[in-house]
């Protein structure tokens, strides 16, 4: 029986930057796997949209690796009736992958992986992905382990991979997921070509204009990177990302970077307490808000009547993608003024994003519904962020035909027309009323968080959150500081999972 190493591609789509590929050859011929796990797939978060851009990656990787000498090979089903299935043809002499912070699903799999894996005597190596590190993490030291894994080099891609006699499989049709159809017209395409195109048309023409663009719904469409489903799908690394900022020959790449960092620093809280994809931070927000399934339907097809909010959402409806400044928005509405638990609008919300990514999204969900107790709770203004990031109302208009016509004095609150004869709205009438008191539903919001803050318990169990989780911005730019780190926090782990 062949000896083998199987190279489990997960969210790692790529050949270079890819360590688990070059240790996985060093002694023993490798089988590149990727395994189309149907109930993965049927988790609420999943998309018809985000399936399409992963199996366009998936085209580009079998290829890239064909060019090597062994192409991919597509399994479909569960993953470990599948190793079942590899180990009776091949003797498995390791498994190599990155490591995942993927939702409570891959998390609950990859145990049951492992508990196989050591039955079967089998070493399971796993490499940093991001600079996400598994384990219990000490905050104040994470942040150098971060910068010491963004400083490793970038790993060039092998010269060659031996071939081995194996079926290699094909992608399932559409129809295996019951997705319902979803053409997303505007979202970018998937694979690691178009990744390297995007990274270089960013930085070559519009990072310049990063920074005063990235909250304009509308310029920053192109002058965001636009990289981040090409980072979740693992296109390409992070680490290649610094290595285009380096060479960048704009000096200001600041707030990129910074982007990059928060990234992870979501990501790690989420590796730190799975269940953080369905509890609140906060046990004293369990249970405060109010299931609407009439107000979470308007909201996600855009028709609040607040034209502001539907616009975004029917940007994001049509491209898969809207900035962050503009996704904060949506969130908080849900959670504020609709009071939707954030479960319940964060799963509509993963639909849409092509890029979504479990720890920054649940993260931020929580985040933009003030149940962490350890971030500034925002209630965003629709109008206001409308007035400020859109004044002309052009990318309402663009999003919202219905409004083409209406005067700008009342693009951003057509409700305070009062004799509309006035005015040469044409199509107007079609629009909605507002399904909220903006002022009252902000005041009632207020008011409900204040009274659970002021509770007696709950700043301790902050306190407590903030210590297991809370940023620690000083110790990753103040050289002044100097952290001695542990022989544990020192190591970069590459060694099998330690599910705690």
């Amino acid at each position: 029986m062949k000896k083998i190493n199987i190279l489990w591609f997960k969210k790692d789509l790529r050949i270079l930057d890819n360590e688990a590929l070059i240790e996985a050859q060093k002694d023993a011929d490798i089988l590149p796997l990727y395994i189309v796990e149907k109930e993965l797939w049927k988790q609420k978060a999943y998309s018809d949209r985000q399936w399409q851009f992963c199996k366009e990656c998936l085209i580009e990787l079998r290829m890239e690796l064909e060019s090597l000498g062994q192409p991919l090979v597509i399994r479909v089903g569960d993953a470990l009736e599948i190793f079942e299935e590899i180990s009776k043809s091949f003797q498995i002499n390791g498994v190599y992958s990155h490591q995942e912070t993927g939702d409570y699903f891959s998390y609950k799999r990859d145990q049951n992986i492992l508990i196989w894996l050591r039955e079967k005597n089998i070493k399971w190596y796993q490499f940093l992905q991001f600079g996400v590190f598994r384990g219990t993490i000490n905050r104040n030291d994470w942040s150098i382990l971060y910068k010491k894994q963004l400083d490793r080099m970038v790993f060039d891609k092998p010269l060659k991979i031996n071939p081995i006699e194996i079926k290699l499989g094909e992608l399932p049709n559409d129809s295996f997921f019951n997705f319902e159809k979803d053409l997303c017209k505007g979202r970018l395409k998937g694979g690691r070509k178009n990744a390297l195109n995007r990274i270089n048309y960013f930085f070559n023409h519009k990072i310049a204009s990063y920074k005063n663009d990235i909250s304009n719904p509308e310029k920053s469409f192109e002058s965001c990177s636009r990289l981040s489903p090409y980072i979740s799908w693992g296109c390409i690394s992070i680490k290649e990302v610094f290595s285009f900022a380096k060479k960048s020959q704009c000096l200001d790449t600041k707030m990129l970077r910074s982007r990059l960092t928060w990234h992870c620093h979501f990501i790690q809280k989420l590796e730190s307490e799975p269940e953080l994809e369905f509890r609140e931070y906060h046990p004293f927000y369990q249970g405060i808000r109010n299931e609407n399934i009439e107000f979470l339907n308007l909201w996600s097809k855009g028709e609040t009547g607040f034209p502001f909010i539907d616009a975004c959402m029917r940007s994001l409806n049509h491209n898969g993608w809207i900035n962050f400044r503009m996704r904060a928005m949506l969130m908080s509405f849900a959670s504020y003024n609709l009071w939707i638990p954030w479960q319940s609008s964060g799963l509509v919300l993963a639909r849409k994003f092509v890029d979504y990514e479990p720890g920054i999204h649940w993260n931020q969900c929580q985040m933009q519904s003030g149940t962490t107790s350890i971030n500034i709770n925002r209630i965003y203004n629709p109008i206001k962020q409308g007035k400020d990031h859109d004044p002309n109302g052009y990318f309402i208009k663009k999003w919202i035909p219905e409004l083409r016509n209406l005067p700008k004095l009342f693009i951003h609150e057509p409700w305070l027309i009062i004799d509309k004869n006035k005015y040469e709205y044409l199509e107007f009438t079609n629009y909605f009323n507002p399904i909220v008191d903006y002022k009252k539903t902000t005041r009632e919001a207020r008011n409900r968080i204040k009274e659970i803050t002021q509770k007696e318990g709950y700043s301790k169990i902050s306190s407590e959150i903030y210590e297991k989780h809370g940023s620690r911005r000083n110790s990753f730019n103040n050289r002044k500081k100097s952290h001695r780190l542990n022989k544990k926090s020192q190591k970069i782990i590459q060694t099998e999972l330690n599910f705690t």
